[in-house]
């Protein structure tokens, strides 16, 4: 009995008192302000590539490489750090509080999106405490890399599109985060669309109608913010570049002879050479037509060999969602010497990463089988599984690397939330009730 009160009082404080929201946000950030003062990392990989671009711009010589003005990676988080070297000068400084911003940003979507979908207080603060706890998001914070403040935006177009489905403003400011969200990732331009859809499964009062109009107004919103950028591309470039010119050679690592479904280094091998003719160390200045004949050669790669492109597809979704790795790729290389404590952390990490997944995978399981039972009240949860749905299919078109999984987990951690409030409701219920003894007569 007094395991019960104990249970209950536990759920009822999580639940309503105003303090565990605030306590819970200082404790995300304070793990992830720790991990930046107490192990500072170095730049590696491709926030190596992103820092030298981004002070390139703060000195105002364009978005470009060896001369050469570029669009290979999307502009945005280049644009984005150049901005926070503007303020706060160079260096790491403006970059690193940029990522402390953009979690920030996610825990507020996470807070949004449970009470905007149903999930309930206990659920949506459950959900905070484990991303607070996440190891491999705070690790990623220390490094200058675009899966933080992508997330971050495409979370609150994400968020915004859902509460403010009926309504004009609403939707036009959607599409805008999502134009921004495509600047810092391409293929986000193909996400609101999927998101529409699965509406009209998850809320009963949105109709066909509705998802029509919410169609148009996100997409000419999203064109309009990414136009500007793809115009730059025709002036400079000499082509109809809508975001970035490396689509060709994503699409390329997943469908070829050696292709293995995950990154493999090839670049400067002779393969390079002997599958598009252009020397790698032409790779940016003949960067459009690199695209291009890259594209070409998937495509025709693909046409082939359907099946075992396809075999190849579904090992590149397994390897997505098989390890959780990535984020301690920097503090590897920072700290060489601490090699055995990484492989502790990453052991640690990636127990908990499938707890995570395998709560959330579960939770969006019952939420489907209510659906289908015509049940309405779990529907809106449905909506927690497009970006993990999202990010698979583009593994299964381009490569599986484990990073590639970022933008989902915040949508899954709400899920895994949602299942472990309703496991400790369930506990909480199942114990016996405390009864009065009656008072002799």
């Amino acid at each position: 009995m007094a395991a019960t009160r104990s249970l209950s009082a536990r759920i009822a404080t999580i639940e309503t008192a105003p303090w565990v929201v605030p306590a819970l946000f200082a404790l995300a950030l304070l793990l992830r302000l720790a991990m930046l003062v107490l192990l500072p990392q170095d730049p590696v990989s491709d926030g190596e590539w992103y820092m030298v671009r981004a002070a390139e711009l703060a000195r105002g010589m364009g978005y470009q490489e060896a001369g050469h003005p570029t669009a290979f990676w999307p502009v945005g988080y280049p644009a984005l750090l150049a901005g926070s070297m503007l303020l706060f000068g160079p260096g790491l400084f403006g970059p690193l509080l940029v990522n402390l911003v953009s979690v920030a940003m996610i825990l507020g979507a996470i807070v949004w999106l449970g009470r905007a979908l149903g999930a309930g207080a206990l659920a949506t603060r459950i959900a905070f405490l484990l991303y607070a706890l996440y190891p491999a998001h705070i690790a990623y914070v220390g490094q200058p890399c675009s899966e933080t403040a992508s997330t971050a935006i495409g979370m609150g177009a994400f968020v915004l599109l859902i509460v403010g489905r009926k309504r004009s403003l609403a939707l036009i400011g959607a599409g805008a985060l999502f134009g921004l969200a495509t600047l810092l990732r391409a293929q986000m331009m193909l996400f609101p669309i999927g998101v529409i859809v699965a509406m009209l499964l998850a809320f009963r009062d949105f109709r066909w109608r509705d998802a029509l109009r919410a169609a148009v107004l996100v997409h000419i919103t999203l064109a309009a913010v990414v136009l500007p950028w793809s115009l730059r591309n025709v002036a400079q470039m000499g082509a109809f570049v809508p975001v970035s010119t490396n689509g060709g050679v994503a699409l390329f690592y997943g469908a070829n002879d050696r292709a293995t479904g995950d990154w493999f280094a090839w670049e400067r091998t002779p393969y390079w050479d002997e599958t598009v003719g252009i020397p790698y160390s032409q790779r940016v200045a003949q960067q459009v037509e690199l695209d291009r004949r890259f594209k070409a050669r998937a495509t025709q790669w693909i046409a082939a060999h359907p099946a075992q492109w396809s075999v190849l597809g579904i090992r590149k979704m397994v390897l997505l969602w098989l390890k959780d790795s990535d984020a301690f790729w920097s503090l590897e290389k920072t700290y060489p010497d601490r090699s055995m404590a990484w492989r502790a952390v990453q052991g640690v990490d990636q127990l908990y990463y499938m707890a995570l997944v395998g709560l959330g995978l579960f939770a969006l399981g019952i939420a489907v089988r209510d659906r289908i039972r015509g049940r309405w009240e779990r529907a809106p949860l449905l909506l927690l599984g497009c970006m993990p749905a999202f990010a698979t299919l583009t593994a299964f078109g381009f490569t599986g690397q484990t990073r590639y999984h970022y933008p989902a987990m915040p949508f899954l951690i709400l899920a895994a939330g949602w299942i472990l409030a309703l496991i400790l409701r369930r506990l909480a219920a199942r114990e016996p009730s405390v009864r009065l003894r009656p008072r002799p007569v």
